[in-house]
């Protein structure tokens, strides 16, 4: 009784963490964006669509396509350039391996907002204004992101299964897609998983490195919330933006699952070969 009993009280502090940190404000802003706006702005307790009215409207819709093509370039950008990365560091010595390890995670330890500062001062000034600078910009900071769940992945990689494919006659391209890629597929849905989230509603690199001129989804709650004070409609951006967010973040996680699941089966059918 007292092994059964012990497991279920470690799940009731984030339980109560997840209801009062994340289901009570997420219900809070769907109410918000269900309730009716007068002239000065405030928030009056009568139901009204007119907030999911501006919400759906092209305008609103623009933003949001935006929003997810410029989150799903950024995650393919990081994508690219985070295999090699983790591939080269899991070929590498040991000591290497953390020195490359401190040198990526190392910029995390600032803050964002001093990253973004730097960049300021480090791209000309006609590159600002401009959704590929704030896109680059986005791929460098969220880049660790990608990098560390792939690394992770390929240190698990039994290597000598890929020598053995070089050895059968394999091009490395081959090998990469027909070991690599099935092995490591678990820590890349990860990565894309965290890069994708914060990315979609990223506010402060649009702001400063768009300067104002690349609209996206976090740009346009903070500004309805804080300057214009419309907040049923700036609840309403937020759900979709929670939308955004959690559809993605569900699938990657179940692929994540399917890949782990196919790359046991694999290593266990080459190591039956």
């Amino acid at each position: 009784m007292r092994t059964s009993g012990y497991p279920r009280g470690l799940a009731w502090p984030p339980l109560a963490y997840l209801i009062l940190l994340f289901l009570i404000p997420t219900a809070i802003v769907v109410s918000y964006s269900c309730l009716k706006r007068d002239f000065y702005g405030q928030v009056l307790r009568e139901w009204s669509a007119e907030g999911w009215k501006q919400a759906a409207d092209p305008i609103t819709l623009r933003i949001l396509g935006r929003s997810v093509l410029l989150s799903t370039v950024v995650t393919l950008g990081c994508v690219l350039a985070g295999y090699p990365c983790a591939l080269f560091l899991a070929h590498s010595s040991e000591s290497w391996r953390r020195a490359g390890i401190f040198l990526i995670a190392f910029p995390l330890i600032t803050s964002l907002l001093l990253r973004i500062y730097g960049w300021m001062n480090l791209l000309p000034l006609e590159w600002r204004g401009n959704v590929w600078t704030v896109g680059l910009v986005m791929m460098v900071n969220y880049l660790p992101f990608m990098v560390l769940p792939l690394l992770r992945a390929c240190e698990r990689l039994d290597h000598t299964l890929v020598e053995a494919s070089l050895d059968l006659g394999a091009t490395p391209w081959q090998s990469f897609w027909q070991i690599t890629w099935p092995l490591t597929r678990a820590g890349l849905w990860a990565g894309c998983a965290l890069v994708f989230i914060p990315s979609a509603g990223e506010y402060l690199v649009p702001h400063f490195i768009g300067e104002g001129k690349v609209e996206v989804l976090g740009s346009q709650i903070v500004k309805q919330f804080m300057e214009r004070r419309n907040w049923p409609y700036a609840a309403a951006c937020a759900v979709w933006l929670l939308a955004l967010v959690a559809l993605p973040a569900l699938f990657m996680a179940s692929r994540a699952r399917e890949s782990a699941t196919r790359a046991s089966s694999v290593e266990r059918k080459l190591d039956a070969q």
